[in-house]
């Protein structure tokens, strides 16, 4: 399943009611666990609700209509003369509104609501970025655990090898010296398991991290490391790369500036002003009705620089957008490249390499019991062989996360067609 399915579905899955991250992730979990747990807790999504409730507060405030206003007002008191007193006060009591045209109203809840659509767009990019790190820290567990596997052989390899030197040591067959050296390879062996026990553990700590847990509940992940499948389809992935969302962002981006283009075109056309109340003049001691209308004058002209604006913002996404994809190609081309040729390594390595090897260290166990080869030879082949299996190991884990970084570049599953 590809990162832009598994995102819907735990979209889906995350509208039930869910214990804590810590508490639902332990014993053995899987990749679907891990990302469960990282869509739920992780503090980079934190953000995202937040910015959500001020742009739609945002969008309320562009909705609203111009207020209705009440003015008031006295003329003609406290001067000179005739006019020293309140004796020929004018009282106005008028109301006025403003009246939007060139559909400008229209034009701002046009930005808000491609805003929303841009942060859901940016909130999209943010979760399969989260997605694909998650993937690539699970993997590095997984490799860990075979890892202590591989070392716990190699201990068990040098205790065999012991066993078998010490009756030889014994009959004189062999000298100390190399029972001496098998000691020595032994205590290597230990401190490498050791050292492969503490790199397990750190795996599992920075895996957890993703999900805001410092000390990992979960013991083990569940992932068979050497299922890696075909590479798929290059030609499939590129023609489908407008799906990324890395290049989908910017058609919420084009939206937004085409919504704010239509709002700096809108400014052209003049607002009107009109204004109604009531004049009481105290010197006739009458009452009249007032009524008034008010417009800018060029409007159109004082526009331009917005527009110009506008449509430069527009032109520059479209740049933005040809840079990116032209990158992600190239990004995509290379990685399947090598995905190609270590998917090669590692058949070689499962099918060839190692079944072989294993055969020869068998066979050089016992030659060297029946004193046909040298203890050199013995450990040589018993290298080789450990050799190998970290190899595959290495190889297998380099191809899960190529694979992971192309469907994460390409937002598509990279699956055969």
């Amino acid at each position: 399943m590809s990162f832009k399915y598994l995102l819907l579905a735990l979209s889906i899955t995350s509208m039930g009611q869910w214990v804590t991250a810590q508490e639902a992730l332990t014993g053995t979990i899987n990749l679907r666990d891990a990302f469960e747990a990282v869509m739920q807790s992780n503090p980079r999504l934190r953000s995202f609700p937040l910015r959500e409730e001020t742009l739609l507060g945002q969008r309320e405030s562009a909705d609203l209509n111009p207020p209705l206003r009440v003015n008031t007002g006295i003329e003609e008191f406290l001067g000179t003369g005739n006019l020293q007193d309140f004796s020929a006060t004018e009282v106005n009591i008028g109301l006025s509104q403003v009246i939007e045209m060139g559909g400008k109203r229209q034009a701002r809840l046009g930005v808000a609501n491609r805003r929303l659509d841009l942060l859901a767009a940016e909130q999209r990019v943010v979760e399969l970025d989260l997605l694909g790190e998650t993937t690539q820290r699970f993997i590095d567990v997984v490799v860990a655990q075979e890892l202590v596997e591989i070392q716990g052989r190699a201990t068990e390899i040098a205790n065999q090898t012991i066993e078998l030197l010490e009756p030889l040591v014994a009959a004189g067959r062999s000298p100390q010296l190399e029972q001496d050296r098998a000691e020595a390879a032994r205590i290597r062996a230990e401190a490498a398991e050791a050292m492969a026990v503490a790199m397990l553990e750190s795996a599992r700590i920075r895996l957890s991290a993703m999900w805001s847990v410092s000390e990992p509940q979960f013991n083990t992940v569940n992932a068979n490391l050497l299922a890696i499948g075909d590479p798929g389809s290059l030609q499939a992935l590129l023609a489908n790369l407008d799906s990324n969302p890395d290049i989908a962002i910017f058609a919420s981006e084009e939206r937004l500036r085409e919504a704010e283009l239509r709002q700096a075109n809108a400014l052209q056309k003049s607002n009107i002003e009109w204004s109604a109340g009531v004049r009481h003049l105290r010197e006739l001691n009458d009452t009249a009705f007032t009524v008034g209308v008010s417009m800018p004058l060029f409007a159109g002209s004082r526009a331009q620089g917005q527009i110009r604006e506008a449509h430069a913002n527009l032109q520059e996404v479209e740049a933005r957008r040809a840079v990116t994809l032209n990158r992600l190609r190239g990004e995509i081309t290379s990685l399947y490249q090598r995905l190609n040729q270590t998917i090669s390594e590692v058949s070689l390595l499962q099918d060839e390499v190692l079944p072989r090897l294993e055969g020869v260290q068998e066979q050089s166990r016992i030659a060297y019991e029946n004193g046909t080869y040298s203890y050199l030879e013995l450990i040589s082949a018993q290298q080789e062989y450990l050799d190998a299996e970290l190899a595959l190991i290495n190889s297998a884990a380099a191809a899960h996360k190529l694979r992971a970084e192309i469907e994460r570049l390409s937002g598509e599953p990279l699956l055969a067609r």
